[in-house]
């Protein structure tokens, strides 16, 4: 059987309009070819402009696509949006049905508080612990172990009590004691993604433990880990110091450096290591998504946790894979809006749901 594939060059797309169409300008003028340029760069400029603001997500139209499955290679760059509209005021005017849960604490005596964006755990001057928000000052015992629980649409900021910091992504779980204190080791337990900036304690290591067995001992380092349940693979990334990694505690550990990454296939339960630009994988911790040759399937389960909506990809479009670096604010509406120029992919909304056709 025949099989037809497009192939969709690298494109850059910046958020800089002007930046754009200043090196278009660059990029034609002068240049007598077969493609006329239009008579004045005010003119060229007014109708970019002007498709820009008509191309808008409801209004989008497919190109036509082969029914085969296609790999589209886009590369997607979106920078800070001083004026652009909230991402979720965005999805409410498209008819998205958003997920706006809180982020919940619980501890093991049945405590439970909302959070917001961020908190501390702090030992005070009579020897108990606080969990500080910015309106609150929560008294916790010592001995109490926790749990957050970060919903899809939300992010989170925590500082242990031994200084560690914690960012949790959309969509994770985590479990830590309120105080290391009198413990051989600082364990805590993760499901989901979290970067941490581990403080450096050689008496006390540092451990992560995850869903099947997987786990991270370190001492002091910054590194990202990404196990949430239902991906196919996980995947722990070193940014700076040195971790011990394992699989399953049949596995042996394996020792990472800087800039080196091992992914854990989920079904065969293989471990590989290999070389990576580290801060591509930290990069959400700054408000930016950034991915590299990844599919669609993939890229959608990843905006529905980053916005807390639910996203359908037509069979067709599930392996077109895609690069970028956006910010987060810009929301869904202009990164769809940026593969949809690119690649023909056509967004519906049906009872609060976004169907990519």
């Amino acid at each position: 059987m025949n099989r037809n594939e497009h192939q969709i060059p690298h494109r850059e797309i910046d958020a800089d309009e002007d930046e754009l169409l200043d090196r278009l300008w660059e990029q034609t003028a002068g240049n007598e070819s077969s493609h006329p340029v239009p008579n004045g760069f005010a003119e060229l400029q007014e109708r970019i402009r002007r498709r820009i603001r008509l191309r808008r997500i409801r209004r989008l139209a497919c190109t036509g696509m082969a029914a085969a499955v296609v790999t589209a290679a886009v590369l997607l760059v979106g920078g800070p949006a001083p004026d652009a509209p909230d991402a979720f005021e965005q999805l409410a005017e498209m008819g998205v049905e958003i997920d706006r849960r809180e982020v919940v604490m619980t501890t093991d005596d049945g405590q439970r508080m909302n959070l917001d964006e961020a908190a501390r755990l702090e030992r005070h001057e009579t020897g108990e612990m606080a969990l500080n928000t910015a309106h609150e000052s929560i008294a916790i015992p010592a001995e109490r172990r926790m749990k957050i629980e970060v919903p899809r649409g939300k992010e989170f900021h925590l500082t242990l009590a031994d200084g560690t910091e914690v960012w949790l992504n959309a969509g994770s779980t985590f479990e830590y004691p309120a105080s290391f204190e009198g413990a051989s080791e600082r364990l805590v337990t993760l499901t989901g993604e979290a970067f941490f900036d581990v403080q450096r304690d050689t008496c006390r290591p540092f451990r992560v433990e995850m869903p099947g067995g997987e786990s991270i001992r370190v001492l002091g380092t910054r590194f990202n880990v990404h196990a949430y349940t239902e991906s196919r693979e996980h995947v722990t990334t070193l940014v700076e110091g040195r971790i011990a990694y394992r699989a399953a505690e049949t596995s042996d550990y394996l020792e990472l450096q800087p800039n080196q990454q091992v992914r854990l296939d989920c079904d065969t339960e293989k471990a590989r290591i290999r070389e990576v630009d580290a801060e591509v994988y930290a990069a959400w911790t700054e408000g930016w998504l950034w991915f590299e040759a990844e599919p669609l399937s993939e890229l959608a389960e990843r905006f529905e946790r980053t916005y807390g909506i639910r996203i359908v990809v037509a069979e067709p479009l599930r392996n077109y894979t895609f690069s970028g670096k956006i910010r987060r604010e810009r929301g869904i509406d202009y990164i769809l809006d940026l593969l949809a120029g690119t690649t023909g992919i056509r967004c519906e909304v049906n009872d609060g749901v976004m169907y990519l056709r």
